[in-house]
């Protein structure tokens, strides 16, 4: 009797076992264990407002920014900087011109700041040109650009005249290199010389620069007063060769890059024209946080003197 009531417990309790196993199995499915709990899922990078150092527009036109403004909100860019080409609709000859672009950056005013643009030969003096720049300056210029230096070395004279101007009056210089444009050898030494002679004046670098990659990742490293504008398609086509070595580009030049996309009137409109891979480009690079805040805005806050975002 006793050997009955014992086997009898047995059977309760497999089968009590059982009825927990069961019921474990129907709430947890066989490979819940090893589904991705939602910390484990990959994480979009938090976004963070844009600060577009470079783009272009038909500012001497009447609402010549509303697509510049436009762009911004479909972009995520709460900040721009238009740079003048010497080109009608962008630069203004006339004080008519003028009065008219600097309605339309009234407008704008702490959405859409503008550089001012001299070119090498309009001054014979230093003086003369510092006397424009300061001009230029009581009506909002944050600094000159873009400036080319046609068919010139990158320390021609006159070139020189306008970095020294512009050292005196505080404003920063975007610069383009190109094979016929503020021209340089293998190397680069031109513009360690013109960092070198104007240390007081911030120079941004555009294009061409960027081909010689290891030359310029030097001088970023070596001068204080040197910059780098992400803008246009060849810093894609550099840095996109070895993703984990601009990976270490970007943290390692961290406070000198500034974020742009060369953006402009031909493209404000036409996403197929835009600088597409610049809005992910940089997220892909899988940057610490407080990285991809400099690039993005934070550098361009600090060295034009803008409001920082409040988080």
């Amino acid at each position: 009797m006793a050997r009955s009531i014992i086997s009898a417990g047995r059977f309760c309790l497999l089968l009590g076992l059982g009825l927990v196993v069961a019921t474990i199995t129907r709430a947890e499915p066989p490979d819940a264990a090893s589904a991705p709990k939602p910390s484990d899922a990959p994480q979009s990078p938090r976004p963070i407002p844009f600060i577009d150092v470079h783009v272009h527009a038909f500012s001497i036109k009447e609402g010549g920014l509303e697509d510049v403004a436009k762009w911004m909100a479909d972009r995520n860019v709460e900040r721009c900087i238009v740079s003048p080409l010497n080109h009608k609709g962008s630069r203004a000859y006339t004080e008519e011109e003028r009065a008219t672009l600097l309605a339309n950056f009234a407008k704008y005013k702490g959405r859409i700041d503008r550089m001012c643009l001299i070119e090498p030969g309009d001054f014979d003096t230093v003086d003369a040109a510092v006397e424009r720049l300061q001009r230029e300056i009581r009506d909002g210029a944050i600094a000159m650009g873009e400036h080319y230096g046609r068919d010139m070395m990158f320390d021609d004279p006159k070139n020189l005249l306008i970095y020294a101007a512009c050292e005196k009056v505080g404003l920063p210089v975007m610069f383009h290199i190109d094979e016929n444009k503020n021209m340089v050898e293998k190397g680069m030494a031109r513009v360690d010389r013109v960092l070198d002679m104007y240390p007081k004046c911030n120079l941004i670098a555009h294009a061409y620069w960027w081909r010689q990659l290891k030359d310029a990742d030097r001088q970023l490293q070596q001068h204080p007063n040197l910059y780098a504008d992400l803008s246009g398609h060849v810093v894609f086509d550099v840095l996109n060769r070895d993703r984990d070595f601009a990976r270490a580009f970007c943290i390692r030049n961290q406070d000198k890059l500034l974020f742009g996309t060369d953006e402009g009137w031909w493209s404000f409109n036409d996403r197929k024209r835009q600088m597409n891979t610049h809005y992910t480009f940089f997220d892909e690079l899988n940057l610490p946080d407080d990285v991809r805040y400099k690039i993005y805005r934070g550098n361009a806050e600090k060295l034009f003197g803008f409001k920082a975002e409040k988080n």
